[in-house]
């Protein structure tokens, strides 16, 4: 049934009742289906003649370029995860930088001060709580900070005019999140790869009604407090063995704890014991394709600990001593 027109319904079975919230963390910016949709939207608009990305990242955001027919240039990353090799970029082109895990605040403003501002794109998808910086577009993926079936951020000083279609999928890619909570994670994985997919090569769409009403219901600052905490206790134990470039000061809600200790089969180690893992991003190698490449090894050897607001102390303190027990591995001290 069409019920555009009519007023609002009264009475009824009741709907999906959500806790009471203080409304979107970024209710001013334009609303998509994935942050990797918000890109596509937003070189679709601009026309750059090229857009400049680094080798590490998912592969799923070249997606955009391609649907857009913008061409592509790749950039390293020096140890401090900084582009390397791009001293300037053309009057026509863009340059695309990434905010690592959440961690690397400090390189996006190097990166600002360094290139022109009004042509640099920050992804913080894996930032969701960075503010956006004044530079041509910032983009946000908050279904990697919450339990929110998709959808994506992009903040913008452009004009950009939204899609005329709504994504409507959110229903079945809800399943699995719902199947998580019932009956593990096990149960929910092929649901959640299934529907990562169906997000993969979709042309832009307005955020699905279900995703912008459970964003709007979410206690961002509850969940802020605890990843830091979460963070922090996790950085004080292991900071000794990583060689991640993690700031001096706590970055606010990153998404993760980058463990980049060379620990052999640590992936293996923590999924065998429940504590789920993934490689950011498998199958990613650097420029030259060699085999010590910096791309190539963190994509394999760099851990993504969980530090979300999911979990308290007692969690964190299995997760340390994990690392600390790995069979392959020395002795985190």
């Amino acid at each position: 049934m069409n019920t555009a027109g009519l007023p609002d319904a009264i009475g009824g079975y009741f709907e999906l009742d959500l806790p009471q919230g203080v409304g979107e963390r970024y209710p001013t910016a334009l609303k998509y289906q994935s942050a990797r949709a918000a890109f596509a939207a937003l070189l679709q608009h601009a026309r750059p003649k090229e857009i400049w990305m680094p080798w590490y990242n998912c592969d799923t955001m070249l997606e955009a370029p391609e649907i857009a027919g913008i061409a592509v240039r790749r950039y390293g990353l020096d140890s401090d995860l900084y582009p390397k090799g791009v001293d300037a970029i053309a009057s026509g082109d863009y340059l695309l930088y990434v905010n690592y895990f959440g961690v690397c605040g400090r390189q996006v403003d190097r990166v600002l001060r360094n290139f022109p501002r009004q042509r640099v794109i920050i992804d913080h998808s894996q930032a969701f709580y960075a503010p956006p910086p004044d530079c041509l577009a910032t983009l946000y993926s908050p279904r990697k900070f919450f339990g929110v079936p998709d959808g994506g951020y992009l903040v913008t000083h452009l004009e950009i005019r939204p899609p005329k279609e709504r994504d409507t999928q959110s229903f079945e890619r809800l399943e699995p999140l719902a199947v998580r909570l019932s009956e593990g994670p096990e149960a929910g994985y092929a649901g959640i790869q299934k529907a990562r997919l169906s997000l993969k090569g979709q042309p832009p769409k307005i955020m699905s009604v279900l995703t912008e009403a459970m964003l709007q219901h979410i206690d961002y600052s509850a969940a802020l407090k605890q990843r830091n905490k979460n963070f922090t206790k996790l950085h004080s134990a292991l900071k000794s063995k990583n060689s991640f470039p993690i700031p001096a000061n706590t970055p606010d809600g990153p998404m993760c704890y980058p463990f980049f200790g060379e620990i052999p089969n640590l992936h293996e180690w923590l999924i065998q014991h429940r504590v789920f893992v993934g490689h950011y991003w498998p199958g990613v190698r650097g420029p030259l394709d060699r085999d010590d490449d910096l791309e190539r090894r963190l994509a394999q050897e760099c851990v993504p600990l969980p530090c979300d607001q999911r979990y308290g102390s007692a969690e964190m303190e299995r997760v340390i001593g994990l690392v600390q027990s790995c069979p392959a591995a020395p002795e985190c001290r």
